[in-house]
């Protein structure tokens, strides 16, 4: 192959990269909500690029799990159900004890800080609900834990979950707050003990968190509007 023609595949390969990362933080941020329906043509003009780049983020967003292509509709962000939300916690469930304990041992004092810093700032707690900046809501702390945990074959299994965590969480605060002041205490109780490089402190706290978050996060859901607790069928585009 040409030097021309490497040029031209890496130029594209970049086009592609950057339309799949703006689409996925939109759909995690819920800048673009689930179930939005979304036109390819329209996209590609929006974002400045071609078609070819465009329709290859789409796929990418369709292999994660963010969109899915709906015959004689276009794409679709992935709604999402009460199912999928309990399916997404769970699985975090099993993961983040482990990497709880990979964080108290290779993460720095600041890193574990700055982690408390972003969720404090993008999940405050308490009732009102207040009015959150947009750049923060974009912002990613379970991404962000993940990637601080310091062991790259974790990092790399973990961070696509962390993202549809993070997509829920988000969905969920757009709603309402967090009103179990147990969630609060716990949440507190887990950075101490991040903080302390306590494991068995830290495993406990962060399995109650999510229990309690996932209870709370059932609560604001079930009243969303724009939830649904079944699934719709959906015929595949062809």
């Amino acid at each position: 192959m040409t030097m021309m023609g490497d040029a031209t595949q890496s130029k594209a390969r970049l086009m592609s990269d950057k339309a799949y990362e703006t689409l996925r933080e939109a759909i995690v941020s819920c800048e673009l909500a689930p179930g939005t329906w979304i036109k390819a043509s329209e996209l590609s003009e929006s974002l400045g690029l071609g078609r070819t780049p465009t329709m290859q983020a789409l796929q990418r967003l369709e292999a994660a799990g963010f969109a899915r292509p709906v015959k004689r509709k276009g794409w679709q962000v992935t709604p999402m159900t009460l199912q999928s939300v309990q399916d997404i916690l769970e699985a975090f469930e099993l993961t983040a004890p482990s990497l709880v304990v990979l964080i108290i041992r290779n993460a720095t004092d600041e890193q574990i800080a700055t982690f408390a810093e972003l969720v404090t700032t993008t999940a405050p707690g308490g009732h009102p609900v207040p009015e959150l900046d947009p750049d923060l809501m974009k912002s990613a702390p379970i991404r962000y834990l993940v990637q601080i945990c310091g062991n790259p074959v974790m990092t790399e299994m973990a961070l696509p979950l962390a993202t549809h965590v993070e997509r829920v969480l988000r969905f969920g605060l757009l709603h309402d707050n967090f009103l179990d002041r147990a969630h609060v205490r716990w949440r507190n109780a887990f950075f101490e003990a991040l903080a302390a490089r306590d494991e068995k402190r830290a495993r406990e706290a962060v399995l109650k968190v999510i229990h309690v978050g996932a209870s709370e996060l059932y609560r604001i859901l079930q009243a969303a509007e724009s939830i649904r607790s079944v699934p719709l069928h959906v015929e595949r585009a062809s």
